[in-house]
């Protein structure tokens, strides 16, 4: 009984590739085929098959594939009659073409979007695991049919041997498309509407985590004022020439507070970096003491010392709130020039630092912080 057929192109065909009367013939004997459609021969199930007219000499046999294809689909079509049955049919959205496939008009529980039917060959050389992935993203069961599922012109589907994509695969979609409203609404619900809330921090924390919560105000510093109300008092430049440039600004805060801010800007390379820190009434007088061993310090030498190690020179220590402690302090580099090093460092530990190599001169400029610093303060007074 022959299920395999050319048409009259010369290309092969299955029994349900054809209609009833479609004109096949017979790839061995070349002479018409008939199609006979699928039937119950004493209570068995025959697929729909091609056969010879009466009289014929030819054996009519076909592969063994083509007649487990053809059986397939018959058998799919017998028991889905509103699904459409084609062999070797690409399946939507993956790269694979399922030996016999089995699409519904819509998803079927628990087929999901159809049944693709493949075949294991004894030789073993397909990927069950990695095709039946696919097939199942897909939205599509796949069942992996055998020679013992195949008796004469009939095939039995096994329970077990279906892999269903229920209920994860129905429907398959890119996005939510698809869905129910309900489901749409829970898989991807309306953004809630913004709240905002205005919270005001401590003073205390704003004074401790200035630098981290107010801007920088260089661009502010020609008006005098900036937007916030934080007020430049007065500023001096320790590197004017050249292309590293240094300055230093008394600014005050809105809340009265008094705070120096570090600034230091590669113009090569455009990098740009400060530190801003609280003083209260005790840093006029320490930095008197700073100035004075610091000019005590180069007249000694200990600035020209060549070591392998730092050699620390003056420093003080000084704070503005309970929070934060700040430094300043000047120190040899190993067999480097001297550096000005500003720190910060918070109850938490949190430290911060900036520095700058020591000019000639700088000692003057720093000089000039004395007066706007005692005049700040003695104004509050």
């Amino acid at each position: 009984m022959p299920y395999l057929a050319m048409n009259l192109d010369g290309d092969c065909v299955l029994p349900l590739d054809v209609g009833v009367n479609d004109p096949v013939l017979c790839p061995l004997c070349e002479c018409n085929l008939r199609v006979r459609s699928s039937h119950y021969n004493r209570g068995n199930f025959v697929a729909q098959h091609f056969f010879h007219p009466v009289g014929s000499k030819c054996p009519g046999e076909s592969s063994a594939q083509a007649k487990m294809k053809t059986v397939a689909a018959m058998k799919l079509r017998e028991n889905f009659p509103s699904a459409s049955v084609a062999h070797e049919k690409p399946i939507p959205r993956i790269e694979h073409t399922a030996d016999v496939l089995a699409t519904f008009e819509s998803p079927e529980f628990p087929y999901g979007n159809g049944i693709a039917v493949e075949f294991q060959p004894t030789n073993d050389d397909k990927q069950v695991d990695a095709i039946s992935s696919e097939v199942l993203r897909a939205g599509y069961t796949v069942y992996w049919a055998y020679q013992k599922d195949f008796d004469g012109h009939d095939m039995t589907f096994s329970e077990d041997q279906l892999r269903t994509p229920w209920p994860h695969a129905i429907p398959i979609t890119e996005d939510v498309d698809g869905y129910s409203e309900v489901v749409q609404q829970l898989l991807k619900p309306d953004s809630p509407d913004a709240v905002e809330i205005s919270i005001q921090f401590p003073d205390e924390y704003l004074r401790a985590h200035a630098l981290e919560v107010v801007p920088p105000l260089r661009g502010h510093y020609d008006s005098g004022m900036s937007p916030e109300g934080w007020q430049k008092i007065s500023s001096i430049s320790l590197h004017g020439e050249g292309p590293e440039r240094a300055w230093v600004n008394v600014i005050q805060a809105p809340s009265d507070h008094i705070f120096l801010e570090f600034w230091k800007k590669d113009l090569d390379r455009s990098d740009s970096s400060y530190l801003i820190c609280h003083i209260g009434e005790e840093f006029p007088e320490r930095f008197e003491q700073f100035m004075s061993g610091a000019q005590t310090w180069f007249k000694r030498g200990y600035s020209n010392e060549d070591s392998n190690l730092w050699v620390s020179g003056p420093s003080i220590s000084f704070r503005g709130t309970s929070l934060c402690e700040s430094w300043l302090s000047l120190a040899k580099t190993p067999r480097g020039p001297v550096r000005i090093i500003i720190g910060r460092k918070d109850l938490k530990g949190n430290t911060r630092t900036w520095s700058v190599p020591y000019r000639k001169g700088d000692l003057s400029r720093l000089a000039a912080l004395r007066h706007p610093v005692k005049q700040v303060f003695c104004e509050r007074d």
